[in-house]
């Protein structure tokens, strides 16, 4: 009675931590760029536009989809009224639900494997900072976690229900984001490792399942999965049109410059230790406690089928995502959650040792957490945009929440009019000048007319001519968009003038 109570109330202090690590102060940290372009998509469903799917941008409808709730129920109905902890709500949530996956584990990994496992999942600083981002790799990584369950199971024993499930959830992968197709190369030779171990192994299974048995699977979970997502890509089938160009999307979707890395990226972003500004940053635990869980199972022999899967599975997703040039931290959250999983094992092994390694191991795993829970709160609190910390890619600049504050003051000493932001890739500054009460306009390049305009931003690319056009109507004024991205506000020399005449508070 006494271990059954334990494992309830751990069960509650991991949730409570993963709730708390992920929601609290969720609005203080600057909108990154890709949060503020889903923001963007998202309002204008919210203010009655029809979904339109882009092959070239912006990954699939399922997080605007999960999304639209929250945002009606807050009261939130258009772009100026959105609040960011709308948007990274949903993500939070995706991000807690996650924790609970190794319960679909449970018959492998025990009741202690599977809350070991939650509560790695829980403490990830990587998945933690992404939890609290609004981005499609949250949901991604929850789906994708209960898809490799699903099939898992499916692997072992075709069952209807298992196949219709295992479909869903590969149809929701897809409608979240095109990258699914890699867990599928992923999980497909773990797949068939174990059926022809099933099929070679002198175990008899009773009954032991026939080739059609697993080829009717394959097909009847393709077609819901095909369904499901045929379902949002065609916004309800009503622009069937929409699903084709779901596939479009492998050949013609659009990566942006400057996100190419070495091979070693990710490794040297979660396992390799990095000192910097007086913390170390590593989730090298989780992999060693993963490397431990697949040693303890091809010695014993036991569990030799999850640990085969599970293993291929987190090792090709890997390989495949440090193969491709172009490389972001949030794309390893799905394989990071199959380390996690893999990881839990080794507390099943532990909870039958005797007394005094069973402690031993537990203040070690306490530790271990602990030194996880440290690093997510300083990434997501003091360093949540820090170029210290691994976890804040391309973050935008302090400078983008003072913005709108600021032109606020400008408009109520002298009324602003037509504000101009000239250039490309200005994202998240609508973000920031979505709620000025001032017309803003958006031009590829500066125009003879802005000499009369009070504010001109001017991204990167036309700095230079904005500044041959504008040097002797307006003031510049150096500011910071993104990481390493400048941008010049150029405010014009009477607007400027008043300014520095007015006290400031």
């Amino acid at each position: 009675m006494l271990k059954e109570s334990l494992i309830y109330i751990a069960w509650i202090a991991v949730a409570f931590l993963a709730i708390f690590l992920r929601t609290n102060q969720l609005d203080d940290r600057p909108m990154h760029a890709d949060e503020a372009t889903g923001a963007r998509i998202l309002s204008k469903q919210l203010e009655g536009e029809e979904y339109s799917f882009n092959p070239k941008h912006f990954h699939g409808p399922m997080l605007t989809q999960l999304t639209l709730p929250i945002a009606r129920l807050r009261g939130e109905n258009a772009w100026s009224e959105l609040s960011s902890q709308t948007l990274r709500s949903s993500s939070a949530i995706a991000g807690i639900l996650l924790i609970f996956t190794p319960l679909l584990w449970l018959r492998v990994i025990g009741k202690w494997g599977a809350w070991g496992a939650a509560a790695l999942l829980a403490t990830s600083p990587l998945l933690v900072y992404f939890s609290r981002m609004y981005i499609h790799e949250s949901w991604l990584a929850l789906f994708g976690m209960l898809a490799c369950a699903g099939i898992y199971q499916l692997t072992l024993k075709p069952t209807r229900i298992r196949t219709v499930a295992a479909g869903l959830c590969v149809g929701l992968m897809f409608a979240t984001k095109e990258t699914f197709v890699i867990s599928i190369l992923s999980w497909s030779p773990a797949v068939i490792l174990l059926l022809l171990l099933k099929k070679y192994s002198p175990q008899q299974y009773s009954p032991r399942p026939s080739s059609s048995d697993y080829l009717r699977a394959l097909i009847i979970a393709a077609m819901v999965a095909i369904g499901c997502a045929g379902l949002f890509y065609s916004n309800y089938f009503r622009n069937p049109a929409q699903f084709m160009d779901a596939f479009r999307t492998f050949f013609e979707y659009e990566t942006t410059i400057g996100h190419d890395k070495a091979f070693s990226y990710y490794s040297q972003l979660l396992i390799l230790p990095k000192h910097d500004a007086g913390v170390l940053w590593t989730e090298g635990v989780v992999a060693i406690l993963a490397a431990a869980s697949a040693l303890i199972c091809i010695r014993k022999k036991s569990d030799l089928q999850f640990c085969l899967f599970l293993s291929i599975s987190l090792i090709l997703h890997i390989l495949i995502y440090s193969s491709i040039s172009y490389k972001t931290p949030w794309l390893m959250l799905l394989p990071w959650a199959h380390i996690c999983i893999l990881a839990g094992y080794v507390c099943k092994v532990i909870a039958k040792q005797p007394k005094l390694p069973r402690l031993a191991f537990c203040g070690l795993f306490a530790l271990g957490l602990g030194f996880q829970v440290n690093q997510s709160l300083l990434a997501n609190d003091r360093l949540a945009n820090s170029s210290s910390n691994p976890y804040a890619y391309v973050p935008t600049s302090t400078d983008c929440p003072k913005i709108q504050h600021w032109l606020g003051e400008l408009d109520t000493m002298h009324p602003l009019g037509t504000i101009a932001v000239v250039g490309h890739e200005y994202w998240p500054l609508p973000w920031y000048l979505r709620n000025v009460s001032t017309a803003i306009g958006y031009w590829p390049t500066p125009e003879a007319e802005m000499q009369t305009f009070p504010v001109v931003f001017a991204m990167p690319t036309q700095q230079m001519a904005t500044r041959e056009l504008l040097q002797s109507t307006h003031t510049e004024l150096p500011r910071a968009l993104r990481a390493n991205v400048p941008v010049i506000l150029h405010l014009r020399n009477d607007v400027w003038e008043q300014w520095q005449a007015t006290p400031q508070k």
